[in-house]
């Protein structure tokens, strides 16, 4: 994903992760694509990865290439699997692209324990196809997504805690995960140290907190999140099939 606009850039290790883990309930994650290579999940497993997202499509007309190795060999491993989509929602309808994700994508999310909610990424900010607003956009296809299925899901929303917050209204109904390398730790401290008067949702669900991190099984760096609970609270939340 994209670096988040108007929010500083810290660098945080997965070894201060790994360490602060022990004293918090929140577990670490990640988020990655075709841009990361050839990704050996066993060894991420190992290293205190609990959840992943994998990008599987952008707008409607790009599957991620890698998509369908990295959620399998995800699961295979252990680890909480979600798939996310790059939205274009300027020049694409939310049906037309939750059509898209859904039919490369859909096949993946089912309630078999290993799943997560799907996500979807607000990065481009020109306007918002078929739909009155921007919360109005990520909603309509958020609806769309969950009528795909009889499972129960609730989609997330990747944003800035600033660009991106700021541009929705408190009527949102995806999950907040935000984006915002502030240098604090991800185990105690919290995303909205930034443009906290956006916040619609007055709470966060996951938090990238650092687009430089290093964990083994990959090469170069990669984004880390943390959820903001424990694996429980994963599964029965924001698990395909939990609530």
């Amino acid at each position: 994903m994209n670096k988040p606009l108007n929010c500083a850039a810290a660098l945080v290790s997965a070894a201060l992760a790994a360490t602060s883990a022990k004293a918090a309930d929140r577990i670490l994650g990640i988020d990655v694509s075709s841009g990361q290579g050839t990704i050996n999940w066993t060894d991420v497993a190992a290293n205190g990865v609990t959840f992943a997202f994998v990008h599987a499509t952008t707008g409607d007309g790009y599957t991620d290439p890698d998509f369908t190795n990295n959620i399998v060999n995800g699961k295979a491993a252990g680890l909480q699997m979600g798939a996310y989509e790059f939205s274009d929602l300027y020049a694409d309808t939310p049906a037309q692209e939750a059509n898209y994700f859904w039919n490369h994508a859909g096949g993946y999310i089912k309630a078999d324990g290993k799943s997560i909610s799907p996500a979807i990424d607000f990065e481009i900010f020109s306007g918002h196809d078929g739909a009155s607003s921007y919360t109005a956009w990520f909603n309509d296809w958020a609806a769309d997504i969950k009528a795909k299925t009889s499972n129960y899901m609730h989609p997330a929303i990747y944003l800035s805690a600033c660009t991106g917050a700021c541009d929705l209204t408190t009527n949102i109904t995806l999950a907040p995960w935000l984006a915002n390398y502030n240098g604090e730790d991800p185990y105690t401290g919290s995303p909205w140290t930034s443009c906290s008067g956006c916040d619609p949702w007055d709470t966060w669900v996951y938090w990238q907190f650092s687009d430089t991190g290093a964990i083994e099984g990959i090469s170069g760096d990669v984004d880390l999140d943390v959820y903001n609970g424990n694996l429980a609270s994963l599964k029965a939340n924001e698990g395909v099939g939990g609530e």
